[in-house]
Order: C-alpha cells, then structure tokens, then sequence
C-alpha cells in the first residue's frame, strides 16, 4: 500500500539535502523571554514560497520540500537554471515557468534577464506527438549545447499557433527563434486515455521522453517530437515476483551540459497515482559529442499489491488512491491474502452480493465510495469498479468518505468480459506488507540506448535487511543522488506491519549514493480524517553511501534507547567567533531526529540551552539549530538538551537529557568541536526488548579524533529514575541486574576534560 506522506507530514515530495527544519508554524524562533541578549540566531536561508497554485515550496538549506494545496496532487517538474530554482506543477505546463521561479519569488525581484540572442535567428516550429497519434501535452527544452547561451528555454506543447515567434525563454507558442547551433531539444509529453482529450488535465497514461540531446541547427525548419517513437522501459526482477504498485516509477531525471559547461538539471517527479499505468518511454538517441549528457529513471518495486485470476478474462486491477479515502494505511482496507470470489453484477437490482466481489460500472457524478460502500453494505466482500468507457480511469468522484471494504478499479473491457461470464469466479491475492523492496535507478550516459530493459538480479545489487522497531506503523522514504544533482528526491509509504524486517535491494554502483528516513507513527497523507495530534519522529540515515555488487548490510530503525546527539551530517563546529549548533534525538544505529517543543499537549517539550562558563548565552524551547555569536578568548561551554516526549505512542525513552562540556578559541578555519558521544547495545530485539543484562558503552568524538577516555560511569534505575544503582563498567561493558523498564544515566570524560552527561528514562525494556 501507498502513502502521501512526505518529511514534513504532508502530502508531497521530498528534495531531501542535510534537512535544517524551521520552527513551527506559529512558534518564536525563541521562546518569548527565555533566550539572553546574543542567544542563538535562527539558522539562515530557510523559507516557504506559496506559488501561484497555492502549493508551497519549502526551502531549507539543501533541503527542498512541496505541499501540494488542498485537494490538488500533481507531478513536479523541478530545475536548476541560471542560478535559481524553478518548480513547476505538471499541471501548469502551459504556464509561464517564470512564475514559479522559487528564488525570485522568495527574493522579491524579476527573473534575471537572460541576454537578447545576437545575430541572424531562424524559426524552429515544435509539433508534439501522443503515443496514440493524437497531438501530445507536454513541454519541450531548448539548450545551446556550444555555449548555454539562453539558458534552459521551453515551449508548451502543443503550443498556440499564429503567435509571434520570439526568443524569449518562455512564450505560449508552438515555435522559437534561436541562433543557428546545435542544441539539445527534448520534450516530455503524456499519452492520455482515449476517453479524454488529448491535452486536457485528465490523468495520463504515461510519458514519453523524446527528442535529442544533439541536433544542428542550421536554418528554419520544424522538429517534431513523436512519443510513438520511444521505446519502453522495463525491468525484471528473476528472484522475486513484482508488479507496477502506484508509485512503482517516481523519477524521470536528466542532466545536459554544454562545452562550456554551462549544465541544466531538469525531470519530473511522479507521486503514486500520477499516471494510470506506471508505464515510462524514452526515444533513443546517439551519443553526444559536446559537453555531456546524463538521464535516469527510478523504479520502486514490490510484491503486487492486488492480483486477480478469472478463467479467460486478462485483469490487471489496481487499488484507488488511498489519499481520496483515508488519512493513514489503516484506515484503508486492503486484501490480506488470497481469496475466492464469485462475481455478481452489483448494478443489478435485487442481486445477491453476499460475499461475493461486486462488479458496478463507474457513473458519472456517482462518486466511487457511494458505490462501493453501498456493495459492501449488501454484503459484497470486494467491489471492483470498471471504467463506462474504453480504457481505465481514476476517477472517483469526491474524497472524504472512508471505504468499507476492498475496492479496485478495472478497465472497460475487464469489466465487461467478467459480466459476460455467467457465474464467473475471480481469484483475488492481496499483499499489504511486501518482505522484499527493490529501489533502483538506472542511469544512462552519453545517450539514451535502443535497448532499455533491465534486469535487476540481487546478485548485481545491494542487499540491505532494514529493522524497523518499536512501532505499530511507520512511514519511509529512501533517498538517491547521482553526482550532479545539488539535492535528492523522493516519495514516502507506509510500512504497515512495523515492527517488522524487510530486505532491500538497491542498485550498486559507484555514481549512485544513497540515503534514508523512517517516521513514526505512519505520517497522514490527507488530512480528512484528523485524530488527535501527536509528534512524530523523524529519523535520517547519517550518512550517505554507494553500494558496489553483492554487497551485503543490515541498518535498524527506532532502536532503544533514544538520547540526545548531533548530526554527522552537520556537527557542531566553529568558524571565528561563530559556533554553529544543532541538536536532535539519535537512536542507537544512530539515526538522527531534529525535536523541538510540540505547539499542542502530549507532544514534545524541549529545552535547549548553552552556557559559556556558566553564564546561560542562549536557550529555545524550540528548533536548537543556528548560529552563536560568541567571544574570541578561551572558554568551556556546556550545551544541554533536554526532551520529554508525551506522546500517547511513547513506550519507551519517554525522557533524555544530554549535556556537553568542552573547551574552546576563535578559530580561523571552520573546526568541528570536540563534543563527546555515547553509543548503545543492549542487544534488544524489534520490540526494544533485552533478554539479557548485558549492555555494551562506546564513547567517541563527534570529529572522530582519538583523544583518550579519562572516566566512564553507569547508574540504572527500574523505579523511572525514582532510585539510582551504581553499575561497574569494564571496558565498555557492564551487566544490568533487574527486570521491568530500565532507566540509564551515563557520565564521560576524555583526557581533554570534554565530558558528556546523558540520562534516559524508559531506555528499553528488561526482561
């Protein structure tokens, strides 16, 4: 099953750098008198952008993040041209991309103007093509491959004829003026359902990506981007079965550099649902000869949701999008398992749907879950919805309104073949919780090859076995980045069965590095059915790598205990007179959390304060990330962090605090502080459980330099801290005696006098 879910609990994508989250909406950046005169300044460049639409693009640091407006889900076209960042809703291709120029949006200033073309210009007329013939929606790129001169300028398709041909960047017309040259033109069109227009706003087939990185210009002429000239993209995975789930294809993603160097990174991103059959086409093309040329396509495969055998009839049923129906994965109901089902015509007055998959036609202006629950309330087990005219459609007709039962959609002709089967007898297999994953991206460099199946065998991939802990639902979201792109992006599910393991298999190779995050409890994708607030807990992978083949490796989630920590991704460090700070929540494989105080009972309640030779220089209750002006002489500073987490799903770890000591001058270059980590075993399994009382202790430095350990003490508590018990430590290690909750408290002291204090409440559980 599918999610909207993203970082930030919202529907929407996720263009994932080193995350630096602002406060909440609504929050001071300082709780209101609490922080001293020169506390910690917000930390810079983070801020929303509402575009035209009303999605809003959130920019932090290297991070990106899209909500998409209520009651809108589109693709995203994301670029990086001239500098700024433009991010446009697939549904606006018409538009001019101009207004949704993030930078120049958040900078209150006009586009930068690009310079006029000098010298003699000719006409180039683009005419697009659908893979079905009809004329193709889309847009086309136009890049100088000699000297980027231009920039990255496009052209709806199919555009307006008989408006004036220009060279601007951007205009509604079907043709361009450029200086003769070559240039890369490539265009991305949909095939939409025979059913609907060709360039109206339905839901597409599919995409094409058509054209060619290369092609001289020389004098006026007409180029004619044809998706019937793309060829499939396939892959195959020999070991495990899998289906096109929604969400199976997410990234269509290029890069193209001129001689100069001059680059444009451009694609879409396709949420699950984005098109009606998870099917993607690229046109081949010859290798390029100026500057460079890279595209990739992403795949996210899994066991086949839904599956359904009927002797004679070929059916493909596919759920509805879970966002129209529910909040989170649990309140979408789902098959889990295998089913035999007699098929009843559930249009059909007076017939008996007991237990039986209820077959009813789609009606315009009758929306799916009326038809649905009104099957179920009759007794239908299943209910599949077939489309009343050729082909396959999403439609559902409103949202807000949960189902009752298990329901797909099928095309007309499924529907129809079943019902002229009398007494037919459908075979239904539901998988909710996959035990297998494949994330691959398959690049391609220089050109786009005739042959584009891939066959994905483990034994040419990474294997990963992911545990995830402690959890009833979570949601996750796994990150990749080829080296030219400046940010990363994906999409987040639910993993429903949680605590649970999963075998991940991720494509190997050098140019591909990869990331994760894991949340919990499971993030809503919609926001119809809210429930009482809670926090959630949003763990990072602190570190990015490349897999080579075959190579094996195992990473857990949310296993206790919970402390304090800094991310490695982004130490605590300081430049001149400038100390660069964050803090979050780390788990015992250390993934790293930002937390902050909830704005809402029975969340998060933090506080965060830095002293300087304990004078309190700053203190927030809310995002201890930012900047701390300080003085240049010599000076121990103690940064303390404490968080009580209220939250309803809390079982353990419900209370940390952490506190550092160190040392330290102006310095000239940026260095990375001397800030002491504790590192836990306790050998508990998915339920953050421990059979035994062994619990190993590792001390390290957060620039992973080797100054010697002076001290290492232990203290457990079985009473939530009430009574403390010393317990003796030998080289690293020490044995708890007692059953119940534990609750630890851990003091470290190097040979540099960099110490670290932590306590955890509810560490894990002892039995």
């Amino acid at each position: 099953m599918w999610g909207r879910g993203t970082v930030m609990a919202v529907p929407g994508v996720v263009l994932l750098g080193v995350v630096a989250l602002a406060a909440p909406a609504g929050a001071a950046a300082e709780a209101p008198g609490r922080a001293p005169a020169g506390g910690l300044r917000a930390e810079g460049g983070a801020y929303d952008v509402t575009l035209p639409t009303g999605d809003i693009v959130h920019v932090a640091g290297a991070g990106t993040s899209v909500t998409p407006a209520p009651g809108r889900d589109p693709a995203f076209t994301v670029s990086h041209d001239n500098g700024d960042l433009y991010v446009v809703p697939d549904d606006r291709l018409s538009d001019d991309p101009e207004r949704y120029n993030v930078t120049a949006l958040h900078e209150g200033r006009r586009p930068v103007a690009r310079p006029k073309a000098s010298g003699e210009l000719v006409t180039v007329r683009v005419r697009s093509i659908a893979r079905d013939g009809r004329p193709g929606l889309g847009v086309a790129n136009f890049l100088n491959v000699e000297d980027g001169a231009g920039g990255n300028a496009r052209r709806p398709l199919p555009g307006t004829k008989d408006q004036p041909c220009t060279d601007a960047s951007w205009e509604d017309a079907d043709c361009i003026r450029l200086r003769p040259g070559t240039y890369s033109i490539l265009g991305l069109i949909k095939t939409l359902p025979s059913w609907a227009p060709s360039t109206s706003g339905a839901t597409p087939l599919n995409y094409s990506l058509v054209g060619s990185p290369e092609v001289e210009i020389t004098g006026d002429t007409e180029i004619v981007l044809d998706a019937r000239k793309a060829t499939e993209v396939t892959v195959a995975t020999p070991e495990h079965a899998t289906a096109a789930n929604p969400g199976t294809i997410s990234h269509l993603m290029w890069t193209r550099s001129a001689a100069d160097g001059t680059a444009v990174d451009d694609g879409v991103l396709m949420p699950p649902g984005a098109t009606l059959e998870e099917r993607l086409f690229l046109q081949p093309t010859a290798r390029v000869r100026r500057g460079s040329f890279e595209m990739y396509t992403r795949w996210r495969l899994e066991a086949p949701a839904i599956t359904m055998r009927a002797a004679g009839v070929a059916l493909a049923p596919r759920y509805y999008d879970a966002a129209y129906f529910s909040d989170v994965s649990s309140q979408f109901p789902r098959l889990d398992g295998r089913a035999v089902l007699r098929v009843a015509d559930g249009d059909r007055p007076g017939a008996d749907l007991r237990g039986r998959l209820a077959l009813v036609q789609r009606k315009d202006g009758v929306p799916v879950a009326e038809q649905s629950n009104a099957a179920a309330k009759a007794g239908a087990r299943m209910v599949a919805v077939y489309n009343d005219r050729p082909g396959v459609d999403d439609e559902t007709g409103g949202a807000g309104v949960q189902l009752r039962v298990p329901t797909v959609r099928l095309s007309h002709e499924e529907g129809r073949a079943l019902l002229r089967r009398s007494g037919a007898v459908v075979t239904a297999k539901g998988v909710v919780d996959s035990p297998y994953l494949y994330d691959l991206v398959f690049p391609e460099t220089g050109q786009i090859p005739k042959k584009l199946h891939y066959i994905a065998r483990t034994r040419d991939l990474a294997r990963v076995e992911n545990s995830y802990s402690g959890a009833d639902s979570v949601t996750t979201g796994r990150y990749s980045r080829r080296p030219w792109e400046e940010y990363a992006t994906a999409y987040t599910f639910p993993l429903i069965g949680a605590p649970r393991t999963r075998v991940e298999y991720l494509s190997a190779d050098p140019g591909t590095q990869w990331s994760a995050r894991a949340a919990t409890p499971e993030e809503p994708y919609n926001h119809a059915f809210p429930g009482p607030e809670t926090p959630f807990l949003r763990l990072d992978e602190a570190k990015w790598t490349s897999y080579k083949p075959g190579a094996r490796a195992s990473h857990a989630w949310f296993q206790a205990p919970l402390t304090g920590g800094v991310n490695p991704l982004s130490p605590i460090s300081r430049t001149g007179d400038r100390i660069r700070l964050r803090v979050g929540l780390v788990d015992a494989a250390a993934n790293y959390s930002d937390a902050y105080s909830s704005l809402f009972p029975g969340g998060f309640v933090t506080d965060f304060r830095v002293y300087r030779d304990d004078e309190l220089v700053a203190q927030t209750a809310y995002l201890p990330n930012g900047t701390l002006t300080t003085t240049p002489g010599e000076a121990t500073y103690r940064v303390q962090y404490d968080v009580a987490n209220n939250a309803t799903w809390a079982r353990s770890s419900t209370r940390t605090k952490t506190a550092w000591t160190f040392r330290s001058a102006q310095t000239q270059a940026t260095t990375t502080l001397l800030l002491l980590q504790v590192g836990y075993d306790a050998r508990v399994d998915l339920h953050n459980r421990a059979r035994s009382g062994v619990l190993k202790l590792t001390v390290r430095h957060q620039d992973g330099s080797r100054t010697p350990l002076k001290r290492l003490t232990l203290a457990a508590s079985f009473d939530d801290g009430t009574t403390w018990t010393a317990v003796p430590v030998k080289d690293g290690t020490a044995r708890l005696h007692g059953r119940g909750m534990v609750s630890l408290r851990v003091a470290a002291e190097d040979a540099a006098s960099n110490t670290i204090d932590q306590e955890v409440i509810r560490a894990y559980e002892l039995h």
